[in-house]
């Protein structure tokens, strides 16, 4: 993936880093200059992300994270905040998969996917802010799936976090930063984002053909559907 801008002084967090498309975000913000720290959840998975990310840019490394746990969460902010790595570039991209029919389903495969795909979310966004607010400065890009716009057999769990992940907490968070007085300054260089990106072929999302992908195309808003493999 070829980078076109400069990152040079910034320090971003990206969650679940070790493969996939949060890998990918990785490894093109430290292209870009950007410090990095990318999660795993265990030892052994934050060594080798490390590993990848300080050859590509001084002062990245791994961190372990279990984005569900309150508590590994505040340790690893805790931690930043104390290496002054507190980040100005938070991605939210760490999720996971419990699927099951409705009727079938526990609840703690619901319990487990909201805590991952959306608690996470609130508990990160929210331990960045402080920073980002005294440094006015801040991007924070939630990775979410067409899935919680179009729904999928099996995935209410996965569709009802990517929705709220989407929409209710993007917005949210786009209307308590809106431009007022007297934090105005601030507001303004604070911007949210959230991306849906295609099929990918990733250890949550599986290998999808071409033809099962090409299914849910006609139903996404581009009308198309876009194979990644990462």
């Amino acid at each position: 993936m070829s980078v076109s801008f400069d990152l040079t002084g910034q320090t971003a967090l990206v969650t679940g880093a070790t493969r996939g498309i949060g890998r990918a975000i990785a490894e093109s913000l430290a292209k870009a200059g950007a410090r990095v720290i990318g999660t795993a959840t265990s030892e052994s998975g934050a060594a080798a992300i490390g590993g990848q990310l300080t050859a590509l840019s001084a002062g990245s490394r791994g961190a372990v994270l279990d984005v569900t746990s309150a508590g590994s969460v505040a340790a690893l902010l805790e931690d930043l905040e104390a290496r002054s790595e507190q980040p100005g570039i938070l991605v939210n991209n760490a999720g996971i998969t419990r699927d099951n029919l409705l009727i079938r389903m526990k609840p703690e495969e619901w319990d487990q996917v909201i805590a991952a795909d959306l608690t996470s979310v609130f508990a990160l966004s929210r331990g960045c802010l402080r920073h980002m607010m005294k440094a006015r400065f801040g991007r924070i890009i939630n990775i979410t799936s067409v899935v919680g716009s179009l729904g999928n057999p099996g995935q209410t769990n996965y569709a009802a976090g990517s929705a709220r992940r989407s929409r209710g907490v993007f917005h949210s968070v786009a209307w308590a930063t809106r431009p007022t007085s007297p934090q105005r300054c601030f507001f303004l260089r604070l911007r949210r984002g959230r991306t849906s990106p295609g099929t990918p072929c990733t250890s949550t999302a599986g290998c999808i053909s071409a033809d099962a992908a090409g299914g849910a195309g006609p139903r996404t808003p581009c009308r198309r559907q876009i194979l990644l493999d990462l």
